[in-house]
């Protein structure tokens, strides 16, 4: 009778962590965390984007509006890495609508950050009229939804039913 050993590197996920209940359901939480910032920063970042379409010039910054954004910001990186320090299982189960859907979710997430970006950075920037520290809090926040994209393009190979196939 041979035994075989599977070492994990230190840092290294384990190629498919068991599916546990518990483990599942803290997923999912820092998953709704990350959520949650989403939303916060989409509800309070697209009347802005609007704005700024429309008229630069008439832009007043609003101290509510950078902690809306910091407490986003804080949400979606705190939960991101949570999850990622603590190699959470994700669901094992082929749900390919679902799975769809959260792909299509994840690149709506994605576009709403870059045309952010182009818009701020690329064609609006000499317009506005940004601190450093409210340059950093966006960039953060296009950082945040960045990764909250790939939590989310993560979570649709798996329950699609193609994490781990190459």
């Amino acid at each position: 009778m041979t035994s075989t050993t599977t070492t994990n590197h230190p840092g290294n996920p384990p190629a498919h962590a068991p599916e546990t209940p518990g483990g599942l359901r803290l997923y999912f939480a820092l998953v709704a965390v990350q959520t949650t910032g989403a939303v916060i920063a989409l509800t309070h970042g697209v009347p802005i984007y609007r704005q700024i379409t429309r008229n630069a010039d008439g832009i007043e910054p609003h101290p509510e509006i950078l902690w809306w954004a910091v407490a986003a910001v804080v949400l979606i990186q705190t939960a991101y890495w949570l999850r990622v320090r603590l190699h959470l299982p994700l669901p094992q189960r082929g749900y390919k609508v679902l799975g769809t859907f959260a792909y299509f979710v994840a690149r709506l997430n994605f576009t709403f950050a870059s045309s952010t970006f182009a818009l701020v950075f690329l064609s609006r920037f000499d317009q506005l009229h940004f601190s450093a520290m409210r340059i950093f809090v966006v960039m953060a926040m296009l950082f945040s939804l960045f990764c909250y994209t790939l939590e989310l393009e993560r979570l649709a190979r798996a329950i699609h039913g193609a994490e781990g196939k190459s």
